[in-house]
């Protein structure tokens, strides 16, 4: 389940914005909207694999990081 407040955080450390994200995304050869990545955000629809690399990329994310942002287990 991916954690919305842990990513937004991670934004804010590495000094991005989420315009600016998808504007690096875009640079990387991912062609996003903005509206979608919202979207992805909010649990809306899912990210896919590929957005996920890149980001990772992007965000200089280890393995920990990936795993607590993205593919957090799910708390009831």
């Amino acid at each position: 389940m991916f954690q919305e407040n842990e990513f937004k955080a991670e934004l804010v450390r590495q000094g991005y914005t989420v315009n600016s994200l998808v504007v690096a995304m875009k640079e990387a050869g991912m062609a996003i909207n903005v509206a979608t990545l919202y979207r992805k955000m909010n649990g809306t629809s899912d990210f896919f694999l590929n957005e996920i690399n890149v980001i990772a990329n992007i965000l200089h994310l280890d393995g920990e990081s990936i795993l607590r942002i993205f593919f957090a287990p799910k708390v009831a």
